[in-house]
């Protein structure tokens, strides 16, 4: 069960770590606060000086104030006062743009920090795990997610600065007036707890159900753009454009939603604020005798001006709650994530020194979640140097016997020992480090051929590439592409054949040195011609090699040193190919189809 965490819970999670930064962002949205409240304060000594020719004493802006402006040697007062709001502008610029390098630097450390822990989490999570997830789920919750997190550190400094403007503005507008600061800070109560509801109520279901959509609509992508072969072929565009338009439109309806709504209060609030400003004036020049009336003119400029400063604030306030709230559940999926127990296959304690006699199936049961049993009382055995074909029809679980190999998946009775020691012992690593694999899903990623064989690791040297293209008998073709191993093959290498994919998989396979060689169905999707050139490199390398090949097409293991015939989940029998073709058993039958 997912882990739940408040609002601030969430945030403290993702700040915990950078606490003295965090304590860095708040003092300077303190201090860019500060700056601001004392900027608009200024103005009050300034409309004073000028309307009254001096700065009347007793009030406390104006002597605080004025024991700034003694320290500037300048005699008139009224251009002291604007020497010392223009000082103030200035400073609250300069810390305004180092808050802006600092929470920009903080929130990309922080998002790469957590894309970065997302990611490592499901590469090191065990092969179930994405069975049970949709790709593009995986990448939407690896990227975008934790991208909100940024939202957050951007709203908090935002919010405690505003917080501070918006308190100390109420405090000048209190040494003003306190009447008319109370009708004021009543207005902005109930703007406050209308945007709390709309956060709550609005934003963060919308932004949640956003969230999903735009999930959805990274599956859709993912999947079209993985088959988009068979997406032409069967003439089916316009299905997944439509899934692909319906997500996206319920995407930008939520968004919809979230925004409209984040957009209405700020007009209102400003409509409520303009007449009041309004009605005071009116109620000014009604109450207050003629006499007094010019002297409280600057008195009422400045609250004017600090009203009209703080609705801003009230509205921004509001807007960055709406904005928290939003983002939450991107935070959340990020959280959730990152305190979920992923399930890892354990390393062992011991390192692989070598093979010594080979690898022995002992009474093996396993079956996948959610599926009957695949593989049941298995007892077989793959000598060392030898060649091992597993051979039976589809979804008897011949691949699971490599999958166990490799320990994608563990046993659920019995075990898979390695010269008498059990798989699960064995440091996973130092094990893999001595297989060669090649399925017939060939993984050929966007990049040249010479990193497609060296699978990106820095360990080889040009000669060791060669080496290994010729024993896979891919040399010839790769010197003919127009720029050799450095030929940029394209996505899933779409500029390479089949056969050619295939063979640079197999040289991949064969540039580790590995003692054992995997071939999971090799050559099942490759035409005729292509076929007899990989199975040939195949029959090659695997001279001297331990070697396990899954076959499709009996033609393609006659050879093997043993053949295991598998039906029903159970060893149905084993021998070479002479032999079994005359116990006319199950192989017998496979052989007289011509197909496995």
């Amino acid at each position: 069960m997912k882990k739940q965490k408040s609002g601030l819970g969430l945030i403290w999670f993702f700040f915990k770590p950078y606490k003295l930064r965090g304590l860095g962002l708040i003092v300077i949205s303190v201090l860019i606060g500060g700056l601001e409240a004392a900027s608009v304060a200024a103005v009050y000594p300034i409309l004073t000086t000028a309307f009254t020719s001096g700065a009347a004493p007793g009030n406390f802006i104006l002597t605080v104030f004025g024991a700034l402006a003694s320290l500037i040697p300048i005699s008139d007062q009224f251009i002291t006062y604007c020497a010392l709001f223009l000082l103030l502008v200035f400073l609250d610029f300069v810390v305004k743009m180092l808050s802006l390098n600092f929470r920009v630097k903080f929130g990309v450390d922080l998002v790469e920090k957590n894309q970065n822990e997302v990611y490592r989490k499901f590469i090191r999570a065990d092969y179930q795990y994405f069975i049970n997830h949709k790709q593009g789920e995986l990448v939407y919750n690896a990227v975008t997610a934790p991208s909100a997190i940024s939202a957050q550190i951007n709203g908090i400094a935002s919010l405690v600065t505003q917080g501070v403007l918006s308190i100390a503005v109420l405090v000048l507008l209190f040494s003003l007036s306190w009447r008319g600061t109370i009708v004021v800070m009543v207005i902005g109560l109930i703007y406050y707890f209308f945007t709390r509801y709309l956060g709550r109520r609005i934003s963060y279901f919308a932004g949640a159900a956003e969230t999903a959509a735009w999930q959805e609509a990274n599956v859709v992508l993912n999947e079209s753009i993985t088959g988009i072969k068979q997406v032409k072929v069967f003439v089916a565009e316009n299905i997944w454009i439509n899934r692909f338009k319906a997500s996206m439109r319920k995407r930008w309806h939520h968004f919809l939603r979230r925004n409209v709504w984040r957009q209405v209060p700020p007009p209102i609030l400003t409509v409520v604020m303009y007449f009041s400003i309004g009605l005071v004036a009116i109620l000014m020049k009604i109450l207050v005798p003629p006499a007094s009336f010019t002297e409280a003119i600057p008195l009422f400029g400045t609250f004017a001006f600090a009203v009209f400063r703080l609705s801003p604030l009230v509205t921004s306030l509001g807007e960055l709650a709406m904005d928290i709230m939003g983002s939450l559940p991107n935070c959340e999926i990020t959280y959730n994530i990152l305190n979920e127990k992923l399930t890892e296959i354990e390393d062992g304690p011991k390192d692989f020194t070598g093979l010594k006699s080979g690898i022995r199936f002992e009474d093996v049961s396993f079956t996948y979640k959610g599926r009957k049993k695949t593989l049941e009382d298995i007892s077989v055995s793959f000598e060392k140097g030898r060649t091992t074909a597993i051979v039976g029809r589809s979804g008897e679980g011949k691949t699971t016997f490599i999958n166990l190999i490799l320990r994608l998946f563990d046993v659920d009775k019995g075990s898979v020992k390695i010269d008498g020691v059990d798989i699960r012992e064995l440091r996973l690593g130092s094990w893999l480090a001595n297989i060669g694999y090649v399925s017939q899903d060939t993984f050929i990623f966007n990049d040249t051929v010479e990193t497609n064989i060296t699978f990106r690791s820095d360990e080889y040297t040009p000669d060791d590439v060669i080496r290994a293209a010729r024993y896979a008998d891919a040399h010839e073709f790769i010197t003919m592409l127009p720029e050799g191993y450095k030929t940029l093959v394209g996505d899933k290498g779409v500029k390479l054949s089949g056969g050619q994919a295939q063979r640079i998989a197999v040289a991949r396979a064969i540039i580790r040195n590995p003692e054992i060689l995997i071939f999971d169905e090799a050559t099942n999707n490759l035409d005729n011609i292509s076929e007899k050139i990989v199975q040939k490199a195949i029959d090659d390398i695997s001279r001297g090699h331990t070697a396990i090949i899954i076959a499709h097409r009996l033609s393609t293991i006659v050879n093997a040193d043993k053949i295991i015939v598998i039906e029903d989940g159970r060893v149905a029998e084993q021998g070479t190919h002479l032999e079994l073709i005359d116990k006319k058993g199950a192989y017998w039958k496979l052989y007289q189809k011509h197909t496995v």
